[in-house]
This record gives C-alpha cells, sequence and structure tokens, in this order.
C-alpha cells in the first residue's frame, strides 16, 4: 500500500515541477521515485496485508505484479530521456499521468471488491485517454484519443451495468461472497446474474483487447506518442491480465458453462484476427498492434487453463513480452527519424548494413515476440501450452500453435527489411543510453530465455 502511496504522490511532484520548465530534472526525479516505490514494494512481499475493509489484499500475486509494471515503467522512463528531449509536449504531464496510470494498475492487481476494480480501471484509463492525444497537432493522435475515450466510455458503462446487475442478484461487490452465491446455483445462474457477469467480462476484455473488443487497439496504438504506445502495450496489458485472473479466481471459477463457453470462443476469436490481422499490416505500430492481440489469445489460453501454475505463466509471459515490446518502439523511433517520419515497415530497411549493433538486438527481440528459440518469448508460449496440454485442451491448444506458426511470418516482414540494402534519408542516431538499454533488454530475453523459465510468485 505504501508502493501505491508513493507512487501518487511522486505523480504529484513531477507535475509540479514541470512549473520549473526544467526537462532535465523530470526523468531523474521520476526514475528515482519509481525505484523508492519498487523497493517499498519488495518489502511488502509475503505480508497479505488487507486494507479498507479487504477492498484492497497485497498478496504476493498482486506484489508480483506490480513489481513487474514497475520495472517495465522505469525502463520506459529511461528510453524516455532522449525521446522527450526532440518532442514538444508538456514533459512533466506525461510523466505524471503516467505515474497516475500506474497507480490504477496497482488497484487493478490488488482488489477484492467490484468497486475497487472499477476505480482501477477508471484511473488507469483516465490519463491514457489524455496521453494518447499528446501530440495535440496531430489529426491521427486526436483520433486516437476521441476513438479510445468514447469505446472506453461505452466499455465502462457496461462494466457498470454488469457491476449493477451482480450487486442486485447477490447483494454484495466482495468476489468471495458473489463465489459463494454463483455456486449455490449449480452451473444454473438466473438471467440477471448471468447478464450481469457476462457484461462485467466483456468491460475486462476490452482492456486486454480481445477480440471482438479489439477495434480501438490498431488505431489508438497507431495514432498515440510512441512512448505512450509502449505504455499501453505493456503496462496496461500486465494490469488488464492480473485484473481478469483475479476476478476469474476470487470470484468467478468454476465459471458457469454459458460463460466458458464465450470466453473461449474469445479466446480462439482473439488469436485468429490478432494473427490474421497482422499478416496484411504496412505500419510497424499496428502490426504490433495486432501483434499484441494474438498474444492476449495466448494468454487468455494460460489462464482459462484453470492450473496452480496459471498466474506464474501469466506473469513470466506479461514480462517477458514487455521486455521484448518496449525496446523495439525505441527503435522504431530511431528509424523513424532517419526516414523523415515514415512509420511503414520499409523504414528498417538499412539497419543491419548501418547498425548491425542495433540491428543484432532488433532481431533477437522480434524472434522474441514470434516464440523463437532460445529466447525467452518461446519459453512463454512453450508454457502456455504445456499448461493447457496437461489440463486436457486439445483442440484449441492445436489451434493456438497453429497461429503461433503463422505469427512467425509477419515478423520475418520486419527482419527481411532490417537486412535489405537500401539507406535511410537520414543517418540512424542511437543515445548511447537508448543503444545500452537496448542491449541490456537483449541480453535479459536471452537470459530468461535459457536460464529463467520462471517468476516467483
Amino acid at each position: 500500500m505504501s508502493a501505491l502511496i508513493f507512487t501518487i504522490v511522486l505523480g504529484i511532484i513531477v507535475l509540479y515541477l514541470g512549473f520549473t520548465k526544467n526537462k532535465a530534472i523530470l526523468a531523474p526525479v521520476a526514475i528515482t521515485g519509481l525505484g523508492v516505490s519498487l523497493i517499498l514494494s519488495i518489502r511488502d512481499w509475503g505480508l497479505g496485508s488487507k486494507y479498507f475493509h479487504d477492498m484492497i489484499i497485497l498478496d504476493n500475486f498482486s506484489i508480483a505484479f506490480n513489481i513487474s509494471m514497475i520495472i517495465i515503467t522505469i525502463l520506459i522512463f529511461l528510453f524516455g530521456v532522449d525521446y522527450y528531449e526532440t518532442m514538444e509536449f508538456h514533459v512533466a504531464e506525461h510523466y505524471a499521468l503516467m505515474l497516475f496510470a500506474l497507480t490504477g494498475a496497482f488497484l487493478m492487481t490488488s482488489f477484492s471488491n467490484l468497486i475497487m476494480l472499477f476505480l482501477g480501471i477508471e484511473i488507469l484509463s483516465i490519463p491514457l485517454y489524455v496521453l494518447a492525444g499528446g501530440k495535440k497537432y496531430s489529426y491521427r493522435s486526436n483520433e486516437a484519443s476521441f476513438k479510445y475515450f468514447m469505446l472506453g466510455s461505452f466499455a465502462t458503462a457496461i462494466f457498470l451495468f454488469g457491476i449493477a446487475l451482480v450487486y442486485g442478484a447477490s447483494a454484495t461487490f466482495y468476489l468471495p461472497e458473489i463465489k459463494t452465491y454463483i455456486a449455490q446455483f449449480n452451473g444454473h445462474l438466473p438471467p440477471m446474474l448471468m447478464v450481469g457477469l457476462l457484461f462485467i467480462l466483456i468491460g475486462v476484455a476490452f482492456k486486454i483487447a480481445a477480440a471482438p473488443f479489439h477495434f480501438w487497439s490498431p488505431d489508438v496504438y497507431e495514432g498515440a506518442p510512441t512512448l505512450v504506445t509502449a505504455f499501453m502495450a505493456t503496462v496496461v496489458k500486465t494490469a488488464g491480465f492480473a485484473a481478469f485472473y483475479r476476478l476469474l479466481g476470487m470470484g468467478l471459477l468454476p465459471l458457469p458453462p454459458q460463460l466458458e463457453k464465450a470466453l473461449w470462443v474469445m479466446t480462439g476469436l482473439t488469436l485468429l484476427i490478432g494473427n490474421l490481422g497482422a499478416l496484411k499490416q504496412t505500419n510497424f505500430k499496428r502490426l504490433l498492434a495486432y501483434s499484441a492481440i494474438s498474444h492476449s489469445g495466448f494468454l487468455m489460453l494460460a489462464m482459462l487453463s484453470q492450473h496452480d501454475s496459471s498466474a506464474s505463466v501469466l506473469l513470466y509471459y506479461t514480462f517477458v513480452y514487455s521486455l521484448a515490446t518496449v525496446p523495439l518502439f525505441i527503435i522504431f523511433i530511431l528509424m523513424k527519424r532517419a526516414s523523415d517520419g515514415l512509420e511503414d515497415l520499409t523504414i528498417f530497411r538499412g539497419l543491419y548494413k548501418a547498425k548491425p549493433w542495433v540491428a543484432v538486438p532488433a532481431i533477437v527481440l522480434l524472434m522474441s515476440l514470434a516464440g523463437i528459440p532460445p529466447t525467452s518469448g518461446f519459453m512463454a508460449k512453450y508454457q502456455v501450452f504445456v499448461l493447457s496440454i496437461s489440463q486436457g485442451i486439445l483442440l484449441t491448444s492445436i489451434f493456438a500453435i497453429v497461429m503461433a506458426i503463422i505469427g512467425v511470418y509477419y515478423y520475418f516482414f520486419v527482419i527481411r527489411e532490417i537486412f535489405t540494402d537500401k539507406q535511410q534519408p537520414y543517418p540512424i542516431i542511437v543515445s548511447k543510453i537508448n543503444g545500452a538499454l537496448i542491449i541490456v533488454c537483449t541480453v535479459a530475453v536471452l537470459f530468461m530465455g535459457i536460464f529463467m523459465w520462471r517468476l516467483p510468485i
């Protein structure tokens, strides 16, 4: 709890530091503060603290996901040191809004009450609506912000309606009590409760960009400032799946047959639409958006396997996915600058010839997203398949494996361009801090794929 409170205070401090008009102090303060939040989170490990009449439970599950999200946010801020120097944003607001969004993510991992889940989702979402429109003179950024806000508002309304229906049926917001109430019906739920639970699941599915509630994702990823896109693709997805898993585990499992079938259909659609949609993309950010949708499908497969190690697999998968995704967005920024602002896949042409020490990490990171050994992305998908097959989910597992094979194909579109000899109009300039971070992330992706196959939880 101290990490959550400290992160809120840190956001306020960074916001006020914006009045100094000194960009240089913002990143060090934000990064140092997140380091303190990380230490505070580690200190809470194993305590199992409860707050606000058990509405928040800081167990090892929530702390593990919080630590993961703090590390990824620190990584994004470190990359942002160079990024924000060349941008005309109100930088203090960007850092502060991301910190506020992170506090919402903390609530999404530690709730035991539906009202607290709603607050977490809203505290996460509202800053992102603003951040998505951070490039205020860009039509696509304004479109991304408007579309994200409108669709997010509808998802929130559906989610709230679901909470109201569940409360009307069960007279409680607490997940353990809802679980007990559901159990007495032996899978034959009254219509009011069934519709309420379905609406709640739809609201959470929107946050993880699960099909058919994914339509916002490609346009918002494309239009938002790139570091904001990286934050949405990593921290927001991690928080969404932690909330989804906690919602199912504490309140809804075992699922009624109708809802279970609906979630399996959603998983299949997410895998199919994510991978087939990525095949026809020429814009790199849209490609990563559809890639993120497909990864949501694999994560849903792990989550719905209902195994004791599902939480550990979810944590490992989301962390290594984030570790590969963030530096890829930074490499994209570097290539966009060198290609006079283009965003299609051709901007990667000539990277191996011009900067082989950047090209090789880019290839490794793409291989990790594709799930090719010996990267950690391969181990993450391997664990998902082992988990689902061990639970007897054969048909969906085979379908997911086929989708994973298709997924390899579109990542090689980018790798092919990297080895093309054509030069970009401008030199590829890589700052020392960005170069070091790209290499560190690449080494970490390989190390976790070879030596570290699980994360403690």
